[in-house]
């Protein structure tokens, strides 16, 4: 078996694997030595811990070596392309001391065995990290004993490279997989001394994502790519205003469409909005059915909401919100920022396939919370955990669009109905922008005080969202933490607009808000941004949490590279920001040219992080380019209104991505590497680049961007 076993047409799932894996001739398989709390517990009530006999593996392991000398590691968490199938293996095979060549991945399903299996927050290599590492180190000590017991000398003298194991005195050798056999009857070791990162040789290095070659290929891998014998194909509408029911439905109608199956209302579930499902023989077929469909619907109180009225109540709430007077003398400088609600317009359609027969439901779903999802299915239709199964595929796309989990509810709620027969439910494009979880909108009203030196006195944030969802603002972080006595109090508007986790939640907005403030009061103040920044820094107090000498470090790597502060001709400037999210630190300058006509172009963008021990050189690379991009699109051209209780924006035409005319030609990394611990790296460096640009086109035009996105704005100049 080669590179990875997922969905498709030939689905076999782990604890197969590992039974025909011992059928193949035995081997090693080895549990993970957990390290915190949570997964003390998992390991707990797992059904076997420790080496087991070959004949019964058992689901909570990471590696297994066969006699041939593969080794086989699993990965654990979900693949959205941050790179974690490949780089949380590499951190077993690290520790294991194998090549990364003789290495197989596995994308593990939903299992309790393998610990935290939800990727979201930049948190999957974080939680994992030191499993993983007592996972391969376990490992690596039983072939050592399985070697020491083979030649009779003592294990502290054998030493392990490259999947071999060498006793120098007696100049003897063997592979591990000469020694799977054997080490499969030895007792899996407890807290086993880890490497010391200066000894790391795979961490750190550039390693290409284990699913490349089949992407390139075309291979199956996605959510959309499963295909089950019998399958039909479905479509779920529900109604366009948020939180509305289906009345009645013309159903014979669309019953009678080429291809349709069955057409019915689904209501009544808990967890599943109310809606129509139309199932037919091809997804074409179920989209053209859809096409026919006429539903009257039970619209809701939503119908009133519009974005223009939650503008006006915003502002106004943040206003009645913000402090009554600032220190005596000190000059006042206030600002309104806004930014929009934000659809997550994952490349691949939000999807599920799901199959209910004898009782048990299993599912096939590219989530990033499987666990959320098989909760959402057994509460929703009564069904014992144990009864549904779910397979986690590839995702093509998720930036926490995918922590939620409707599509599975849908799918499921479909299959049950049709017992018997494998569904394959798929959002239409348009489905997906009208019922996403957006990111919620926000609106900050600054006002800040300075003093006749131009240092900042007094800072104030009164800031309102949408209400529910994640975006609260604390006054515990930068700039806060550096002025003594600031406030930030919070409103939130009324309403049902879906709101959710968009990539680097809260961070997102508030960055670009809180950073293109702080460039407004440097100017404001007179002063130069950098050193007006490095100032304030320096008056954060320590603490456990943010170390505002890091913080100092990633902004002067960055702005170093970026020659920051050289002459510039007027139409072209820089701009900065900084973020601490995910306890990574980062920086990004943004040179930007603007024309007189208002065309934006952004000509580079330079980035200096702190995420501690880097895993991947190359993923961790492409996470943080992926993230500034991510961020300079939203920023330019994305918006989703809200209009008569319904998103406005229901397709790409409406809602723009970035194109390769925008981009920028020069994207430079730089990290500050250390032996810490990873940080999360999937979403630090998005907040910081809107910031940074917009700050830049500040520098290029005098123009002050305060609402989102920039291309609603003139950036005409003379």
């Amino acid at each position: 078996m080669t590179h990875d076993e997922n969905a498709g047409t030939s689905t076999m799932d782990r604890r197969q694997f590992l039974k025909i894996s011992a059928l193949a001739g035995g081997g090693l398989l080895v549990a993970s030595g957990f390290d915190t709390a949570e997964h003390s517990a998992i390991a707990q009530a797992a059904p076997t811990t420790g080496l087991a006999p070959v004949a019964d593996f058992a689901p909570n392991v990471f590696v297994s070596i066969a006699p041939s000398g593969v080794v086989t590691l699993i990965a654990p968490n979900s693949e959205m392309g941050q790179g974690i199938k490949t780089s949380l293996p590499m951190i077993i095979a690290e520790e294991l001391d194998v090549k990364w060549e003789q290495v197989t991945v596995v994308q593990g399903d939903l299992n309790p065995a393998y610990g935290r299996q939800f990727s979201v927050g930049s948190g999957s290599t974080v939680a994992n990290y030191v499993a993983m590492r007592r996972a391969g180190a376990a490992a690596r000590a039983v072939l050592v004993e399985a070697a020491s017991l083979e030649w009779n000398v003592n294990a502290s003298e054998c030493t392990t490279a490259d999947g071999v194991v060498t006793h120098a005195a007696s100049k003897r050798q063997a592979t591990y997989g000469a020694l799977a056999t054997k080490a499969a009857q030895l007792q899996a070791p407890v807290n086993v001394p880890l490497k010391d990162p200066s000894t790391f040789k795979l961490l750190g290095t550039r390693i290409a994502g284990v699913d490349n070659r089949k992407i390139v290929k075309g291979a199956p891998l996605f959510g959309m790519d499963v295909t089950l014998p019998g399958m039909l194909y479905a479509t779920y509408t529900k109604c366009p205003v948020f939180g509305g029911d289906v009345v009645s439905a013309n159903l014979d109608a669309v019953k009678a469409k080429p291809g349709v199956r069955d057409a019915f209302v689904l209501s009544g579930i808990a967890g599943l909005p109310s809606g129509v499902a139309v199932v037919a023989d091809s997804t074409w077929n179920a989209f053209s059915a859809t096409k026919a469909l006429k539903v009257q619907w039970n619209e809701g109180p939503q119908i009133s909401q519009n974005s223009a009225e939650m503008a006006e109540q915003a502002v106004a709430l943040a206003k009645a919100h913000a402090p009554a007077s600032l220190p005596s003398g000190a000059r006042a400088v206030d600002a309104v920022y806004h930014y929009p609600f934000l659809a997550h317009a994952t490349l691949e359609p939000q999807n599920c396939t799901a199959w209910f027969k004898d009782g048990v439901m299993e599912m096939w779903t590219p989530t990033q919370i499987p666990s959320s999802g098989q909760g959402l299915v057994t509460q929703g239709l009564g069904l014992a955990a144990k009864d549904v199964k779910v397979h986690i595929t590839r995702l093509g796309g998720g930036f926490g669009r995918r922590g939620s989990n409707e599509f599975s509810i849908e799918a499921a709620a479909i299959a049950k109905k049709l017992a018997g027969t494998p569904i394959k439910l798929t959002w239409t494009r348009e489905q997906d922008f009208a019922h996403d979880n957006y990111r919620s909108n926000g609106w900050h009203y600054f006002s800040a005080g300075l003093d006749d030196k131009g240092t900042v006195v007094a800072l104030h944030d009164a800031f309102v969202k949408m209400q529910g969802g994640p975006g609260d603002m604390t006054a515990t972080g930068f700039p806060f933490n550096a002025i003594q006595g600031s406030q930030v109090r919070s409103g939130k508007l009324r309403g049902g607009i879906p709101t959710g986790y968009w990539r680097a939640p809260g961070d997102n907005g508030n960055v670009w808000a809180t950073q293109s403030f702080m460039d407004e009061l440097a100017h404001a103040a007179g002063k130069e941004p950098l050193a007006f920044t490095l100032d304030m820094l320096a008056t954060v107090p320590s603490s456990p949490r943010f170390d505002a000498s890091k913080m100092m470090a990633v902004l002067k790597l960055a702005t170093d590279k970026a020659n920051w502060g050289q002459q510039r001709p007027r139409g072209e400037g820089q701009g900065f920001a900084i973020c601490f999210a995910n306890n990574a630190y980062v920086a990004i300058v943004a040179d930007v040219a603007v024309s007189q006509a208002g065309e934006l172009k952004i000509k580079k963008l330079t980035a200096a992080v702190d995420a501690g021990t880097i895993v991947n050189l190359s993923g961790a690379e492409a996470q943080v380019q992926g993230s500034m991009l991510d961020g300079i699109s939203a920023a330019w051209f994305q918006k989703v209104t809200v209009e008569r209780g319904a998103a406005a924006q229901t397709n790409f035409n409406k809602y723009p991505m970035l194109r390769m005319n925008h981009a920028p030609p020069v994207v430079e990394v730089h990290f500050i590497t250390s032996s810490a611990p990873p940080t999360g790296l999937g979403e630090p460096a998005l907040p910081a680049a809107a910031p940074a640009v917009c700050n830049a086109i500040f520098a290029a035009t005098g123009k002050r961007i305060r609402t989102l996105p920039i291309a609603d704005d003139t950036l005409k100049w003379t």
